[in-house]
């Protein structure tokens, strides 16, 4: 497919790499046209941070913002130069990458030199790698699932609270499961019990598209993004834990005169 489909989506997550706090940005829309033809090379570029905080982050504003000049430097002439696409970026032990993919093997090299010297203060290298099928992209950059489920709770937060809710105001948050068997079910049903959900609905599907046995489950709680990443994480381990997969949550919007 062609990258003139393609219309940004970026997302933000946070995970661990090797035991350290990570946070990645990406372009989630790239997943459709992933691999791009003519752009078969991978190329990274690492900014060694100058005062990184405890969890290896920026520690002072003055940093962030040297960062997105580099940031907004590095695009503006990969993209002019390369027609290369922005792929994504870390923040992870001290240090922020960039990533890029483009037909070039050796000129990204001498672009990244050109705009770093903008930058004296700051130290980095570069690393350059075929890879057609887009694998650093794919496989390390793209969300695992239960990071995209992360990504979506955000989301419809952020639309919910476009809508005027009031976040901290608890209400019935309901959550939706499937499971390929009924004693599965039977079995985290029980357990979610005693973590103070209760039964809004259980049916067996016959269509045969998805594991046969749903169930939605709710609980009263709030919709800060700490609370909701907090259930969800919860309940799709336990799901995991007993062969089934967490598809979702839902929740009425609350405005404070309501």
């Amino acid at each position: 497919m062609s990258e003139t489909n393609h219309t940004p989506e970026w997302e933000v997550y946070f995970c661990d790499i090797a035991d350290r706090p990570a946070c990645i940005s990406v372009d989630l829309a790239l997943e459709q046209l992933a691999p791009v033809a003519g752009k078969q090379r991978a190329f990274e570029l690492v900014v060694a941070l100058q005062q990184p905080d405890a969890d290896g982050f920026p520690e002072s504003e003055k940093e962030w913002e040297a960062l997105e000049q580099i940031e907004e430097a590095l695009v503006e002439q990969f993209q002019n130069s390369l027609q290369a696409l922005f792929v994504g970026k870390i923040l992870h032990d001290g240090k922020r990458s960039f990533y890029f993919y483009s037909g070039q093997e050796a000129l990204p090299d001498v672009l990244a030199a050109n705009v770093m010297q903008q930058f004296p203060d700051y130290t980095y290298s570069t690393n350059s790698l075929e890879d057609a099928d887009w694998g650093l992209y794919l496989d390390f950059l793209f969300p695992e699932p239960v990071d995209m489920q992360s990504i979506k709770n955000a989301r419809i937060i952020r639309m919910m609270q476009e809508q005027g809710d009031q976040e901290q105001i608890p209400r019935p948050v309901s959550h939706s499961l499937h499971f390929a068997t009924e004693a599965d079910r039977a079995l985290f049903r029980s357990k979610a019990g005693e973590m103070g959900y209760t039964l809004v609905d259980e049916s067996k599907s016959e269509n045969g598209s998805e594991p046969p046995y749903s169930l939605i489950i709710s609980r009263m709680g709030t919709l800060t993004e700490e609370a909701i990443h907090t259930a969800t994480l919860e309940l799709w381990q336990l799901a995991e834990e007993h062969q089934g997969s967490y598809e979702g949550w839902e929740a009425q919007v609350v405005r404070e005169n309501d």
